[in-house]
C-alpha cells in the first residue's frame, strides 16, 4: 500500500485473471523429472540392467536435470530423489544383495528376471532363483539345458558343476531333480512343487517337447 493509499502494483489482483506463472513452474519441473526419471530406468531395463539411485541422477545431470533437486531440500539429491522414484507406480525396487535399492520397470524387465540379475556374481543363487521362480510362479520344474542359454548362458560342465556344489549347501536342499522316461533331466524346489507332481509336469514337457 502506497503512502496515499492507492494499492501498490504487488498487492494488486492480476486484471487478466491467470494463474501466476511462477506459481506453474514447480509442478511442470517436477513432471518433466518424473519423465525423465521412467526415461532412464525403462533404458537401464533394456540393456538389461537394474539402476541405482546414484546412476538415475548421473542420467538426470546428463540430461540438465539435477539442479532442482541439487538446490532443494534435503541437502542429499540422493535421498529427494529416493522419494520420487518411489512415488512413481510404474516402477519397481529390488533390495538387493550388495546392500543396495535397485530400481526396474516391471514392464520392461520382470521381477524375476531381476532378481536373477542381482544374483549373476552368485551362480549358485542364480540357479536356485530360477527353479525356485519357475516352481513357485508357473508352477513347473525346469530342465537343465536351461542354464546353458540366455541370459545364463553356462557350459554344461559348469552347470554340473554348480549342481554338486549345492547339494552339500543347506541353503540349497530345496532344490532336486528328476529324470524323465527320455532321459531329460529337470529341476524344481521342494518348497514350491510335491516330487509327484513336479515328475508328471516333467514328463509332460519332455514329451510335449518331442512331439511339437
Amino acid at each position: 500500500m502506497s503512502a496515499a493509499g492507492t494499492p501498490d502494483a504487488a498487492d494488486r489482483p492480476d486484471p487478466t485473471g491467470l494463474p501466476d506463472p511462477a506459481g506453474l513452474a514447480e509442478p511442470a519441473k517436477e513432471a518433466d523429472l518424473s519423465r525423465a526419471i521412467l526415461e532412464i530406468i525403462r533404458e537401464a531395463g533394456g540393456e538389461p540392467r537394474l539402476i541405482a539411485v546414484q546412476d538415475i541422477l548421473e542420467g538426470l545431470r546428463e540430461r540438465g536435470l539435477a539442479e532442482h533437486l541439487e538446490t532443494s531440500p534435503p541437502d542429499d539429491p540422493c535421498t529427494a530423489l529416493a522419494a520420487i522414484v518411489a512415488d512413481l507406480p510404474e516402477i519397481a525396487s529390488l533390495a538387493s544383495r550388495s546392500g543396495q535399492t535397485l530400481y526396474h520397470d516391471p514392464a520392461r524387465l520382470s521381477r524375476s528376471y531381476a532378481r536373477l540379475l542381482d544374483n549373476q556374481d552368485a551362480p549358485d543363487r542364480l540357479l536356485a532363483e530360477a527353479i525356485r521362480s519357475h516352481s513357485r510362479d508357473y508352477p513347473r520344474p525346469v530342465p537343465v539345458e536351461l542354464f546353458e542359454k540366455p541370459p545364463f548362458d553356462l557350459a554344461s560342465s559348469d552347470v554340473a558343476a554348480i549342481l554338486d556344489a549345492m547339494a552339500v549347501k543347506p541353503q540349497f536342499q530345496d532344490i532336486a531333480t528328476i529324470r524323465t522316461s527320455t532321459g531329460t533331466v529337470y529341476l524344481f524346489s521342494s518348497l514350491y512343487l510335491p516330487r509327484a507332481h513336479a515328475a508328471f509336469l516333467a514328463q509332460q514337457d519332455a514329451t510335449l517337447s518331442m512331439n511339437p
